[in-house]
């Protein structure tokens, strides 16, 4: 075997064409982005298919030099593996490895010694090539400096495989739903790896009756062929990533002359500056018009196009769709980004640019992902509904719910404030304190709200009338920027003395042990949601708390305000206890992450 570095070009000339069939079905194909078949079954099942000829003698001789075969009991998928311990720099021998692999799951010993040689020989190439594993982008094997893959038998194999695969039924009234062609037409579309039109259950099929799949969706022998071309494309150029999921983006194209597959892939990659694969940027108003920039450069050529965004999860070698989105205007990655962007902007004027710094590095799809609480298994998702129903409700400009939005927001803060493990937004309590943890992630969800309303998923609120409110002029500011109404200003006033209560009960702490955040006010907070008679409950607490901190002159007037105000509406209560909460929230973060200003009396601040 030898070691080549390769591009992205590569994987036409190599013929990286995927699995053959199911997860059960034998692997022949001699190019993988993994190296699994490679090293163990592929060479021996090319052998067996290929007729008699100079090269089927050359992989013969390999197998017996280069393999270990650990004989016909074994499952023919491990009967075979490469022998490291003559050929990879490898510390450990296959003897060992077999016998750790072994000691808890002997039953599954050969198929857990193929996982780890796979993995120890992923590495020794990455080391020899002296790059990262993930920027490996395939495997193929050469015999004599000559790969297998370029030869005249391998492609025939190719092609002859195709048409075997394709189940044709010899009847010429079944007409291909795509071209019209009564030539070799067949309902059966198994061979698919991606699975957005299954045969294998009656609901989907005429009348609820498994013969009636022939009556929905047929496909002649030249329409499957190109479909399974596309299929390849797809899984070879067209796949990214969006937080946690994996996503195939599609291009619809409505007009476009010389199209190839390099303009159809800049279509995809439109989308790559906001799912941080394009972070390297150092300028931000570089980064800040990549998306725009890269629109214009389609446009200019006057190609017209759509994007279909299919998530979808990876089942052996089978992909389930989790959903698909289609016909998104492209355009809208461009007011996505502004909208982003202009919340930073915001934020800019009220907070530290440390805390903005942060903002800005994680502006992008992501950063809507852990605005929703996703519990996590091997450090993958489990749960996609909520999070795609909201990329979903974005991509297509439609207006979020707001009672959904807030519940989401304070599964999110809840998560961090009990420290429950496993979840999307859980914290590394070896790195930071709870109390860090969940004030940085309050900002985050004072910014993501800030971006939805900018966008336009999320309406603002009915702007009150602040010239009679005695608050002073930087909340007073804050307020009108954020659009709050009177109930919302009511709660955000009542955080902010909250978070002054913390921030003296938090010092005092710092002066006792010279560590720690701690902050008992928080717990007078029922983070389940706030209703309105606990809302009344913690604003009766909060001038005995002031007093007991000895600060109470320095926020009588917020307290006069915030009182006045939760009066005024507490009768027509309209927000309900998931709103509620986040607006008290929003007042202790702003309280507690501003810019530091010198202390001052703020009955005298009320110009």
């Amino acid at each position: 075997m030898t070691l080549k570095k390769s591009a992205q070009r590569q994987l036409i000339k190599y013929f990286l064409v995927g699995r053959e069939g199911g997860p059960n079905n034998p692997q022949w194909y001699i190019t993988f982005e993994k190296c699994n078949n490679i090293i163990s079954q592929s060479l021996p099942n090319i052998q067996n298919k290929m007729q008699d000829c100079v090269l089927k003698e050359q992989i013969k001789n390999v197998i017996k030099v280069f393999f270990i075969d650990h004989g016909e009991n074994v499952d023919s998928k491990y009967r075979y593996i490469i022998n490291t311990d003559h050929y990879f720099p490898i510390s450990k021998t296959i003897h060992d490895i077999f016998l750790e692999t072994s000691k808890d799951d002997a039953k599954n010993a050969h198929k857990k010694l193929l996982d780890a040689v796979s993995k120890e020989v992923t590495k020794a190439c990455a080391n020899e090539l002296e790059i990262k594993v993930d920027q490996i982008g395939l495997f193929t094997v050469c015999i004599n400096g000559e790969p297998i893959a370029l030869t005249e038998e391998y492609r025939n194999l190719i092609e002859e495989s195709l048409e075997e695969r394709i189940k044709i039924a010899d009847d010429s009234s079944k007409v291909c739903s795509i071209c019209g062609s009564n030539k070799g037409c067949t309902s059966d579309l198994s061979e698919m790896s991606i699975k957005f039109y299954t045969t294998n259950q009656c609901i989907f099929a005429n009348n609820m009756n498994r013969k009636n799949y022939t009556k929905n969706f047929m496909l002649c022998t030249n329409c499957y062929k190109k479909l399974l071309c596309a299929e390849n494309f797809i899984q070879n150029e067209l796949h990214s990533r969006i937080a946690g999921y994996d996503v195939y983006i599609v291009p619809h194209i409505s007009y476009g002359k010389n199209l190839n597959r390099s303009k159809i892939k800049k279509m995809a990659e439109i989308i790559d500056p906001l799912t941080n694969t394009s972070k390297a940027m150092e300028a931000i108003a570089e980064y800040r018009e990549e998306t725009s920039r890269r629109l214009s450069a389609l446009n200019d050529e006057n190609y017209i196009f759509l994007l279909n965004f299919i998530f979808y999860r990876k089942l052996q070698a089978a992909t389930k769709i989790q959903k698909m989105i289609k016909d998104v205007n492209p355009s809208i990655f461009s007011d996505i980004s502004n909208s982003f962007f202009n919340a930073h902007d915001t934020f800019t004027m009220f907070f530290p640019e440390g805390i903005c710094e942060g903002l800005k590095r994680k502006i992008g799809l992501g950063f809507i992902y852990y605005m929703h609480s996703v519990k996590l298994k091997d450090g993958s998702p489990t749960q996609y509904q909520k999070i795609l129903s909201t990329y979903e409700s974005i991509f297509c400009k439609k207006s979020l719910k707001s009672d959904v939005v807030f519940s989401n927001i304070i599964d999110v803060l809840l998560n961090i404030w009990r420290e429950k493990p496993g979840f999307n937004t859980s914290f590394d309590k070896d790195r930071i304190d709870r109390q860090k943890a969940f004030d940085f992630k309050v900002i985050d969800c004072m910014f993501y709200i800030k971006f939805l309303q900018n966008y336009g998923s999320l309406g603002g609120g009915e702007i009150m009338d602040l010239e009679t409110l005695c608050i002073n002029n930087d909340m007073k500011s804050y307020v009108q920027t954020m659009g709050y109404n009177e109930q919302q200003t009511a709660l955000f006033l009542l955080g902010v003395l909250i978070g002054a209560i913390g921030r003296e009960q938090s010092s005092r702490q710092r002066e006792k042990e010279q560590e720690g955040t701690y902050k008992p006010i928080l717990n007078k907070i029922n983070f389940s949601g706030m209703d309105k008679y606990r809302i009344m409950k913690l604003s009766n607490d909060i001038p005995n708390k002031l007093r007991h901190e000895k600060i109470q002159k320095y926020h009588e007037a917020t307290f006069s305000a915030h009182k006045h105000l939760l009066d005024k509406n507490i009768q027509q209560w309209k927000l309900n206890k998931d709103e509620s909460l986040y607006y008290l929230l929003s007042g202790y973060g702003y309280q507690t992450m501003k810019k530091k200003i010198e202390r001052e009396d703020e009955n005298n601040d009320q110009q």
